[in-house]
């Protein structure tokens, strides 16, 4: 998937890292990841939102 985040399926979550042992530049690279990760999320929601709109258009 991505450098920093491995995704657990049975529970569909993230793993949790311990950052202690993260360089700065790690950090920074991390923080980008999930930047991006949450942008994907956020596109994803509006597509599944427009898909409810236009189910919801369509019997009324």
């Amino acid at each position: 998937m991505n450098e920093f985040l491995e995704y657990e399926e049975s529970k569909k979550s993230f793993k949790s890292l311990n950052l202690d042992d993260f360089s700065v530049e790690d950090l920074d690279n991390y923080i980008l990841e999930l930047k991006n990760e949450i942008d994907r999320v956020n596109i994803e929601k509006v597509k599944k939102k427009k898909l409810i709109s236009d189910a919801e258009n369509m019997f009324k």
